[in-house]
This record gives structure tokens, C-alpha cells and sequence, in this order.
């Protein structure tokens, strides 16, 4: 199949839009599949359907596992803890714009994973084709969510993405046990969906 590079390009750059913007509690579980989706379509190209469906497997069961244990957790009995969508070091109503600091964030990675998808060869990504943009994309607005965090639900989306272009980009790149890596990178997704949605569940 050719490599539709405006294509993969336009759904990397949607799902990184998900990662940076989803809010809630719900956020781990929408960041994560559309973190799969997005880029399960390059992965599929470059790496073969079993990349595809390993990315494609983690977001969905990231949307599934983060509304279950959030089920399960309010059927239990009741305990104070951490709020995952209440800020760690600040008053909700004393912070700044957090969207807007994580978008403001995010368009820096945008140049970022340009120049990475462009100038860094790794394996089949040749210098001419650009074809980690996708994925650098993604994981470069997790890695500003994780530096951006203010609450536990940022730090899991932040997680959930960072693992999921993470096993994208270590597919594209090849090499011995490659699949079993990208699994156990994309495996972060579902952790951090179950974590949050149990925490959510317990308020």
C-alpha cells in the first residue's frame, strides 16, 4: 500500500489534538484510543497489521478498562483519597488557563516532530520520507501533558500517550522483538485508564 503521508499526517495530528485537549474523567480513556486510532493507519503500512492491532487493541481497551473500574470502584465501599481530576498543588479556580498552557505546549512539539519525522533515521523511517511525524507528534504534546500535569488525570493521559506513540514509533523503527516491545509500551494505556478511572470511582 503507498504511503499517504497527508493522511497519516491530518490523523496523527487529530489524535495529538485528543491528547492535548481531553479533559475529565473520562480523559485517559478518549486520549488513549484516539492515540490509537490515529495512529494505528501508518503503523499498518510501515509494519504490518499486528502493529496495527496492538495499538488498536490498547486504546480500545483503555476506553473499556477506565469506565469499568470506575464502576467497579463506586460499588465498594466509599474512601477518601486522591481526586484524580482535582489540581495537586493548586485551587481549581486559582489556576490559569490549563488548556491553554497545554495547547500553547503542544504547538511547540509541532515543529519539533517535524524536524525529528524529517532529519532522524530510524530503520525503515528514512530521512526523505517523514513518516515518524505521526508519532513524534503524539508523543511529543504527552510529554508536554506530563510536563504540564496539574492533576493525576493529566499525568495518565500524559502516560497513556507517551505509550502508545511509543509502540508506534518503535514499529516503524523495526527490529528483533519489536512487537513484544510495542506491547508492553502501548500496555502503559489500559494501566493508566484502570488507574484513573478506580481513583475517579472512589469520589
Amino acid at each position: 500500500m503507498e504511503i499517504n503521508q497527508p493522511l497519516f499526517a491530518g490523523l496523527g495530528l487529530l489524535a495529538a489534538v485528543v491528547v492535548t485537549l481531553a479533559d475529565r474523567r473520562n480523559a485517559v480513556s478518549f486520549a488513549a484510543l484516539a492515540a490509537g486510532l490515529g495512529l494505528a493507519p501508518s503503523v499498518a503500512v510501515l509494519a504490518g497489521a499486528d502493529g496495527a492491532l496492538v495499538l488498536i487493541g490498547a486504546g480500545v481497551l483503555a476506553a473499556a478498562v477506565g469506565p469499568l473500574s470506575r464502576a467497579v470502584a463506586h460499588r465498594v465501599s466509599w474512601m477518601a483519597g486522591l481526586d484524580p481530576v482535582v489540581p495537586v498543588v493548586a485551587r481549581a479556580d486559582a489556576l490559569f488557563g490549563p488548556r491553554s498552557v497545554r495547547v500553547a505546549a503542544a504547538v511547540l512539539a509541532l515543529p519539533a516532530a517535524s524536524w525529528v519525522s524529517f532529519n532522524v533515521p530510524v530503520g525503515a523511517a528514512t530521512t526523505i520520507s517523514g513518516v515518524l511525524f505521526p508519532a513524534a507528534l503524539v508523543w511529543g504534546c504527552s510529554a508536554m501533558r506530563l510536563l504540564t500535569a496539574r492533576t493525576l488525570v493529566d499525568l495518565a493521559v500524559g502516560v497513556a500517550g507517551v505509550g502508545v506513540s511509543g509502540a508506534a514509533a518503535s514499529l516503524v523503527a523495526g527490529g528483533v522483538g519489536t512487537l513484544a516491545v510495542a506491547a508492553a509500551a502501548a500496555s502503559l494505556a489500559p494501566a493508566a485508564a484502570l488507574t484513573a478511572g478506580w481513583l475517579s470511582g472512589r469520589h
